[in-house]
Protein backbone atom coordinates (compact mmCIF):
# COMPACT_ATOMS: atom_id res chain seq x y z
CA UNK A 1 0.00 0.00 0.00
CA UNK A 2 2.91 2.52 0.99
CA UNK A 3 4.44 1.77 -1.94
CA UNK A 4 1.59 2.51 -4.51
CA UNK A 5 1.05 5.86 -2.40
CA UNK A 6 4.70 6.52 -3.25
CA UNK A 7 4.41 6.01 -6.83
CA UNK A 8 1.10 8.27 -7.34
CA UNK A 9 2.89 11.16 -5.57
CA UNK A 10 5.63 10.72 -8.05
CA UNK A 11 3.46 10.59 -10.95
CA UNK A 12 1.59 13.60 -9.65
CA UNK A 13 4.90 15.69 -9.64
CA UNK A 14 5.88 14.82 -12.85
CA UNK A 15 2.88 16.08 -14.18
CA UNK A 16 3.22 19.18 -12.42
CA UNK A 17 6.81 19.33 -13.75
CA UNK A 18 5.77 18.92 -17.00
CA UNK A 19 2.65 21.34 -16.86
CA UNK A 20 5.40 23.85 -15.42
CA UNK A 21 7.73 23.86 -18.42
CA UNK A 22 5.06 24.01 -21.11
CA UNK A 23 4.07 27.11 -19.65
CA UNK A 24 7.48 28.09 -19.83
CA UNK A 25 7.62 27.69 -23.30
CA UNK A 26 4.80 29.54 -23.79
CA UNK A 27 5.73 32.26 -22.23
CA UNK A 28 8.92 32.14 -23.94
CA UNK A 29 7.38 32.27 -27.41
CA UNK A 30 4.94 35.13 -26.48
CA UNK A 31 7.92 37.54 -26.07
CA UNK A 32 10.27 36.40 -28.44
CA UNK A 33 6.81 37.12 -30.82
CA UNK A 34 6.18 40.47 -28.92
CA UNK A 35 9.71 41.88 -29.16
CA UNK A 36 10.19 40.64 -33.18
CA UNK A 37 6.76 42.60 -34.27
CA UNK A 38 7.98 45.93 -31.94
CA UNK A 39 11.60 45.56 -33.35
CA UNK A 40 10.13 45.10 -37.30
CA UNK A 41 7.56 47.63 -36.52
CA UNK A 42 10.28 50.46 -35.49
CA UNK A 43 12.34 49.04 -38.19
CA UNK A 44 9.27 50.15 -40.71
CA UNK A 45 8.96 53.09 -39.00
CA UNK A 46 12.57 54.04 -39.29
CA UNK A 47 12.03 53.39 -43.03
CA UNK A 48 9.09 55.21 -43.51
CA UNK A 49 10.46 58.08 -42.12
CA UNK A 50 14.30 57.83 -44.37
CA UNK A 51 11.83 57.68 -47.20
CA UNK A 52 10.11 60.49 -46.80
CA UNK A 53 12.47 62.63 -45.46
CA UNK A 54 14.41 65.11 -47.83
CA UNK A 55 17.41 64.43 -48.75
CA UNK A 56 20.49 67.00 -47.14
CA UNK A 57 22.29 67.19 -50.02
CA UNK A 58 19.55 68.95 -52.01
CA UNK A 59 19.38 71.72 -49.34
CA UNK A 60 22.76 72.34 -50.37
CA UNK A 61 22.96 75.52 -52.56
CA UNK A 62 24.68 75.25 -56.34
CA UNK A 63 27.66 76.63 -55.03
CA UNK A 64 29.03 74.70 -52.41
CA UNK A 65 27.52 71.06 -54.74
CA UNK A 66 30.14 72.66 -57.37
CA UNK A 67 33.01 73.42 -55.09
CA UNK A 68 32.02 69.18 -54.38
CA UNK A 69 32.23 68.35 -57.57
CA UNK A 70 35.92 70.29 -58.17
CA UNK A 71 37.36 67.53 -55.65
CA UNK A 72 36.29 64.69 -57.78
CA UNK A 73 38.26 63.22 -61.07
CA UNK A 74 36.98 64.01 -63.99
CA UNK A 75 36.10 60.47 -65.29
CA UNK A 76 34.15 59.47 -61.86
CA UNK A 77 32.27 63.03 -62.78
CA UNK A 78 31.08 62.38 -66.26
CA UNK A 79 29.26 59.31 -64.98
CA UNK A 80 27.19 61.13 -61.63
CA UNK A 81 25.81 63.07 -64.48
CA UNK A 82 23.10 60.76 -64.87
CA UNK A 83 21.79 61.09 -61.22
CA UNK A 84 19.31 63.74 -61.96
CA UNK A 85 18.77 67.10 -64.02
CA UNK A 86 19.52 69.41 -61.28
CA UNK A 87 23.31 67.01 -60.95
CA UNK A 88 23.50 66.99 -64.93
CA UNK A 89 23.43 70.90 -64.97
CA UNK A 90 25.82 71.18 -62.30
CA UNK A 91 28.60 68.68 -63.68
CA UNK A 92 28.30 70.51 -66.77
CA UNK A 93 28.88 74.18 -65.51
CA UNK A 94 31.62 75.67 -67.14
CA UNK A 95 33.70 76.20 -63.81
CA UNK A 96 34.41 72.85 -63.61
CA UNK A 97 35.85 72.10 -66.75
CA UNK A 98 37.73 75.78 -67.06
CA UNK A 99 41.32 73.33 -68.04
CA UNK A 100 42.37 69.91 -69.02
CA UNK A 101 45.52 67.82 -69.77
CA UNK A 102 45.40 65.43 -71.94
CA UNK A 103 49.24 65.27 -72.76
CA UNK A 104 51.40 62.18 -73.60
CA UNK A 105 47.52 60.54 -74.38
CA UNK A 106 45.74 58.45 -77.49
CA UNK A 107 43.00 61.19 -77.75
CA UNK A 108 39.83 60.07 -79.76
CA UNK A 109 38.72 62.94 -81.59
CA UNK A 110 34.95 62.21 -80.29
CA UNK A 111 36.29 62.77 -76.58
CA UNK A 112 38.51 65.61 -77.96
CA UNK A 113 35.11 67.06 -79.48
CA UNK A 114 33.54 66.60 -76.33
CA UNK A 115 36.01 68.68 -73.86
CA UNK A 116 36.38 71.94 -76.59
CA UNK A 117 32.52 72.24 -77.03
CA UNK A 118 32.06 72.34 -73.03
CA UNK A 119 33.65 75.65 -73.20
CA UNK A 120 37.31 74.95 -71.67
CA UNK A 121 39.98 77.45 -71.28
CA UNK A 122 43.45 75.69 -71.01
CA UNK A 123 43.96 72.70 -72.81
CA UNK A 124 47.18 70.97 -73.01
CA UNK A 125 47.65 68.11 -75.59
CA UNK A 126 51.55 68.15 -75.89
CA UNK A 127 53.16 64.92 -77.07
CA UNK A 128 49.61 63.45 -77.63
CA UNK A 129 48.38 61.14 -80.42
CA UNK A 130 44.98 62.74 -81.65
CA UNK A 131 42.77 59.70 -83.63
CA UNK A 132 39.82 59.73 -85.55
CA UNK A 133 36.56 58.61 -84.33
CA UNK A 134 34.98 55.33 -85.53
CA UNK A 135 31.64 55.80 -83.50
CA UNK A 136 28.59 54.83 -85.76
CA UNK A 137 26.87 58.12 -84.77
CA UNK A 138 30.11 59.94 -85.48
CA UNK A 139 30.83 58.71 -89.06
CA UNK A 140 27.16 58.24 -90.02
CA UNK A 141 28.17 55.40 -92.39
CA UNK A 142 29.49 57.90 -94.37
CA UNK A 143 32.63 57.96 -96.16
CA UNK A 144 33.03 61.88 -95.67
CA UNK A 145 33.11 61.49 -92.43
CA UNK A 146 35.96 59.20 -91.52
CA UNK A 147 38.50 61.14 -91.55
CA UNK A 148 39.72 63.30 -88.28
CA UNK A 149 39.73 67.04 -90.56
CA UNK A 150 35.80 65.89 -91.29
CA UNK A 151 34.78 65.49 -88.20
CA UNK A 152 36.05 67.97 -86.63
CA UNK A 153 34.99 70.71 -89.08
CA UNK A 154 31.64 68.82 -88.80
CA UNK A 155 31.28 68.22 -84.74
CA UNK A 156 33.59 71.28 -83.38
CA UNK A 157 31.62 74.42 -82.22
CA UNK A 158 32.81 77.38 -84.61
CA UNK A 159 33.37 79.76 -81.68
CA UNK A 160 35.54 77.88 -78.98
CA UNK A 161 36.65 79.63 -76.01
CA UNK A 162 40.37 78.35 -75.51
CA UNK A 163 43.07 80.96 -73.95
CA UNK A 164 45.77 78.68 -73.51
CA UNK A 165 46.39 75.55 -76.07
CA UNK A 166 49.35 73.33 -75.95
CA UNK A 167 49.69 71.39 -79.14
CA UNK A 168 53.69 70.82 -78.64
CA UNK A 169 54.90 67.99 -80.77
CA UNK A 170 51.36 66.44 -81.15
CA UNK A 171 50.51 63.81 -83.71
CA UNK A 172 48.10 65.93 -85.64
CA UNK A 173 47.70 66.36 -89.36
CA UNK A 174 47.96 69.76 -90.50
CA UNK A 175 44.57 70.35 -91.86
CA UNK A 176 42.92 68.74 -88.46
CA UNK A 177 45.22 71.34 -86.80
CA UNK A 178 44.43 74.22 -89.20
CA UNK A 179 40.13 73.52 -88.28
CA UNK A 180 40.75 73.59 -84.73
CA UNK A 181 42.81 76.76 -84.77
CA UNK A 182 40.06 78.45 -87.21
CA UNK A 183 37.38 78.03 -84.49
CA UNK A 184 39.56 79.45 -81.89
CA UNK A 185 38.73 82.98 -81.07
CA UNK A 186 40.11 84.21 -77.76
CA UNK A 187 43.51 82.71 -77.70
CA UNK A 188 46.17 84.21 -75.52
CA UNK A 189 48.90 81.68 -75.30
CA UNK A 190 49.76 78.62 -77.77
CA UNK A 191 52.37 76.29 -78.55
CA UNK A 192 52.65 74.56 -81.77
CA UNK A 193 56.28 73.32 -81.12
CA UNK A 194 57.75 70.93 -83.54
CA UNK A 195 54.53 70.47 -85.67
CA UNK A 196 54.19 71.80 -89.50
CA UNK A 197 52.17 74.95 -90.31
CA UNK A 198 51.36 76.43 -93.65
CA UNK A 199 50.00 79.60 -94.57
CA UNK A 200 46.30 78.61 -93.59
CA UNK A 201 47.87 78.09 -90.12
CA UNK A 202 48.13 82.17 -89.32
CA UNK A 203 45.48 83.02 -91.44
CA UNK A 204 43.18 80.89 -89.07
CA UNK A 205 45.10 82.44 -85.98
CA UNK A 206 44.82 85.57 -87.56
CA UNK A 207 41.37 86.24 -85.50
CA UNK A 208 43.31 86.38 -82.12
CA UNK A 209 44.07 89.59 -81.99
CA UNK A 210 45.06 89.27 -77.76
CA UNK A 211 47.68 86.06 -78.66
CA UNK A 212 50.54 87.49 -76.25
CA UNK A 213 52.57 84.19 -76.59
CA UNK A 214 53.73 82.19 -79.33
CA UNK A 215 56.19 79.41 -79.56
CA UNK A 216 56.67 77.85 -82.51
CA UNK A 217 60.08 76.40 -81.83
CA UNK A 218 61.02 73.66 -84.57
CA UNK A 219 58.71 74.15 -86.60
CA UNK A 220 58.15 73.41 -90.61
CA UNK A 221 57.18 75.79 -93.07
CA UNK A 222 58.01 79.07 -92.11
CA UNK A 223 58.51 80.93 -94.74
CA UNK A 224 58.62 84.94 -95.48
CA UNK A 225 54.26 85.25 -95.90
CA UNK A 226 53.88 83.57 -92.81
CA UNK A 227 55.98 86.17 -91.13
CA UNK A 228 54.36 89.13 -92.02
CA UNK A 229 50.82 87.47 -91.06
CA UNK A 230 51.97 87.25 -87.47
CA UNK A 231 53.51 90.68 -87.40
CA UNK A 232 50.19 92.37 -89.20
CA UNK A 233 48.08 90.32 -86.69
CA UNK A 234 49.76 89.71 -83.67
CA UNK A 235 50.08 93.74 -82.04
CA UNK A 236 49.83 92.46 -78.65
CA UNK A 237 52.53 89.70 -78.99
CA UNK A 238 54.81 89.54 -75.58
CA UNK A 239 56.74 86.30 -76.03
CA UNK A 240 57.70 84.52 -79.45
CA UNK A 241 59.95 81.51 -79.90
CA UNK A 242 61.02 81.25 -83.34
CA UNK A 243 64.18 78.99 -82.71
CA UNK A 244 65.64 76.56 -85.12
CA UNK A 245 62.94 77.28 -87.95
CA UNK A 246 65.11 77.51 -90.48
CA UNK A 247 64.35 80.89 -91.32
CA UNK A 248 65.99 82.58 -94.52
CA UNK A 249 67.93 85.92 -94.82
CA UNK A 250 64.96 87.60 -95.50
CA UNK A 251 62.52 86.49 -92.58
CA UNK A 252 65.10 86.95 -90.38
CA UNK A 253 65.79 90.98 -91.53
CA UNK A 254 62.05 91.68 -91.79
CA UNK A 255 61.00 90.00 -88.44
CA UNK A 256 63.45 92.04 -86.30
CA UNK A 257 62.95 94.94 -88.24
CA UNK A 258 58.86 95.30 -87.75
CA UNK A 259 58.10 93.14 -84.59
CA UNK A 260 56.00 95.04 -82.32
CA UNK A 261 57.30 97.14 -79.43
CA UNK A 262 55.44 95.43 -77.05
CA UNK A 263 57.55 92.16 -77.57
CA UNK A 264 59.05 91.23 -74.28
CA UNK A 265 60.98 87.81 -74.10
CA UNK A 266 62.28 86.70 -77.96
CA UNK A 267 64.14 83.35 -79.12
CA UNK A 268 66.07 83.66 -82.70
CA UNK A 269 68.33 80.75 -81.17
CA UNK A 270 69.48 78.59 -84.03
CA UNK A 271 69.64 81.20 -86.97
CA UNK A 272 73.68 79.86 -87.65
CA UNK A 273 74.11 81.99 -90.83
CA UNK A 274 70.86 84.19 -91.38
CA UNK A 275 70.98 86.90 -88.10
CA UNK A 276 73.77 89.73 -88.35
CA UNK A 277 75.04 92.33 -86.59
CA UNK A 278 72.59 94.62 -88.05
CA UNK A 279 69.59 92.92 -87.21
CA UNK A 280 70.02 92.91 -83.24
CA UNK A 281 70.41 96.58 -84.29
CA UNK A 282 66.97 96.70 -85.68
CA UNK A 283 65.40 94.42 -82.75
CA UNK A 284 67.03 96.91 -80.19
CA UNK A 285 65.31 99.55 -82.00
CA UNK A 286 62.10 98.06 -82.52
CA UNK A 287 62.01 96.16 -78.94
CA UNK A 288 63.43 98.58 -76.32
CA UNK A 289 61.24 96.53 -73.63
CA UNK A 290 63.16 93.18 -74.26
CA UNK A 291 63.63 91.32 -70.64
CA UNK A 292 64.84 87.70 -71.90
CA UNK A 293 66.62 87.00 -75.73
CA UNK A 294 67.83 83.79 -76.84
CA UNK A 295 70.44 84.23 -79.38
CA UNK A 296 72.02 81.19 -79.13
CA UNK A 297 74.20 79.57 -82.13
CA UNK A 298 73.91 82.38 -84.23
CA UNK A 299 77.82 82.03 -85.45
CA UNK A 300 77.76 85.26 -87.40
CA UNK A 301 77.17 87.73 -84.70
CA UNK A 302 79.87 89.58 -83.35
CA UNK A 303 81.15 91.52 -80.23
CA UNK A 304 79.36 94.38 -82.02
CA UNK A 305 76.02 92.47 -80.92
CA UNK A 306 77.34 92.44 -77.46
CA UNK A 307 77.75 96.42 -77.95
CA UNK A 308 74.57 96.96 -79.39
CA UNK A 309 72.78 95.33 -75.98
CA UNK A 310 74.64 96.86 -73.62
CA UNK A 311 73.94 99.84 -74.73
CA UNK A 312 70.12 99.94 -75.79
CA UNK A 313 68.45 96.85 -74.22
CA UNK A 314 68.74 98.58 -70.58
CA UNK A 315 66.35 96.43 -69.23
CA UNK A 316 67.13 93.19 -70.25
CA UNK A 317 67.45 90.29 -67.49
CA UNK A 318 68.65 87.23 -69.34
CA UNK A 319 70.32 86.81 -72.35
CA UNK A 320 72.11 83.93 -74.23
CA UNK A 321 75.17 83.24 -76.66
CA UNK A 322 75.77 80.10 -76.33
CA UNK A 323 77.90 78.44 -79.04
CA UNK A 324 77.95 81.88 -80.93
CA UNK A 325 81.55 81.31 -81.94
CA UNK A 326 81.99 84.59 -83.45
CA UNK A 327 82.03 86.71 -80.21
CA UNK A 328 84.87 87.04 -78.23
CA UNK A 329 84.81 85.83 -75.06
CA UNK A 330 86.17 88.87 -73.23
CA UNK A 331 83.53 91.27 -74.53
CA UNK A 332 80.97 89.45 -72.84
CA UNK A 333 82.34 92.12 -70.09
CA UNK A 334 80.61 94.82 -71.40
CA UNK A 335 77.29 93.89 -70.27
CA UNK A 336 78.45 94.69 -67.23
CA UNK A 337 76.54 98.15 -68.16
CA UNK A 338 72.83 96.20 -68.14
CA UNK A 339 71.53 96.71 -64.21
CA UNK A 340 69.30 94.43 -64.32
CA UNK A 341 71.18 91.53 -66.19
CA UNK A 342 70.64 88.22 -63.58
CA UNK A 343 71.71 85.40 -66.27
CA UNK A 344 73.60 84.51 -68.52
CA UNK A 345 73.76 81.36 -70.90
CA UNK A 346 77.54 80.86 -72.57
CA UNK A 347 77.57 76.97 -73.42
CA UNK A 348 80.61 76.06 -75.01
CA UNK A 349 82.25 79.65 -74.71
CA UNK A 350 83.33 80.19 -71.40
CA UNK A 351 85.62 77.63 -68.70
CA UNK A 352 84.83 77.40 -65.32
CA UNK A 353 87.36 80.33 -64.24
CA UNK A 354 86.43 82.41 -66.85
CA UNK A 355 82.51 82.57 -65.54
CA UNK A 356 83.52 83.19 -61.97
CA UNK A 357 85.70 86.14 -62.78
CA UNK A 358 82.68 87.09 -65.19
CA UNK A 359 80.29 86.83 -62.12
CA UNK A 360 82.36 89.09 -60.06
CA UNK A 361 82.95 91.88 -62.89
CA UNK A 362 78.83 92.17 -63.43
CA UNK A 363 77.34 92.47 -59.54
CA UNK A 364 73.82 92.03 -60.52
CA UNK A 365 74.92 88.39 -62.29
CA UNK A 366 73.45 85.58 -60.21
CA UNK A 367 73.40 82.22 -62.65
CA UNK A 368 75.58 81.48 -65.38
CA UNK A 369 74.74 78.36 -67.86
CA UNK A 370 71.88 77.45 -66.24
CA UNK A 371 69.57 77.06 -69.11
CA UNK A 372 70.62 74.33 -71.17
CA UNK A 373 67.85 74.37 -73.08
CA UNK A 374 65.29 77.50 -74.22
CA UNK A 375 62.34 78.46 -72.51
CA UNK A 376 60.82 81.38 -73.73
CA UNK A 377 57.51 80.65 -74.80
CA UNK A 378 57.37 77.18 -73.48
CA UNK A 379 54.30 76.22 -71.95
CA UNK A 380 56.33 73.88 -69.43
CA UNK A 381 59.84 74.15 -68.44
CA UNK A 382 61.69 71.29 -66.47
CA UNK A 383 59.87 69.41 -63.99
CA UNK A 384 56.25 71.55 -63.72
CA UNK A 385 53.94 68.87 -65.20
CA UNK A 386 50.88 69.81 -63.39
CA UNK A 387 51.05 73.69 -65.32
CA UNK A 388 51.01 75.64 -68.44
CA UNK A 389 52.55 78.88 -68.47
CA UNK A 390 52.67 78.81 -64.99
CA UNK A 391 48.86 78.40 -64.50
CA UNK A 392 47.72 74.81 -62.66
CA UNK A 393 45.89 72.55 -65.17
CA UNK A 394 43.76 69.79 -63.63
CA UNK A 395 44.33 66.35 -63.90
CA UNK A 396 43.45 63.86 -67.12
CA UNK A 397 40.63 61.13 -67.58
CA UNK A 398 43.39 58.38 -66.09
CA UNK A 399 42.97 59.89 -62.63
Amino acid sequence: MENLKVLRNAKKKSRQLELQRKLQQENTISRLNSSLFDSNQNYFDQSESFLFKEDFFSQLSDEIILRIFSFIPRKNLLKYAIVCKRWHKLIFDESLWLSFDLSYKLVNAEILMKILNLGIKMLALGHSDIRKSTKKYITQNSGSLRNLNAQLDTYLSKSLRLEFLDLTNATLDLKSMNTVLKCCKWLRKLSLESLEVDNETFKSLSENKNLETLNLCSCRGLTIDEIIIILESFKELESLNMAWTNLDRESVYILCKHLPNSVQKLSLAGCKTTLLDGDVASLAESCPNLVDLDLSDAQSLTNTTIQIIANNLQKLEYVAFSRCYSIVPSSYFMLSKLDNLIAIDLFNILKANSIETLKNYIPSLRYVNRYPFCFIGRPRIGNMRKSLWGYKISESFSK
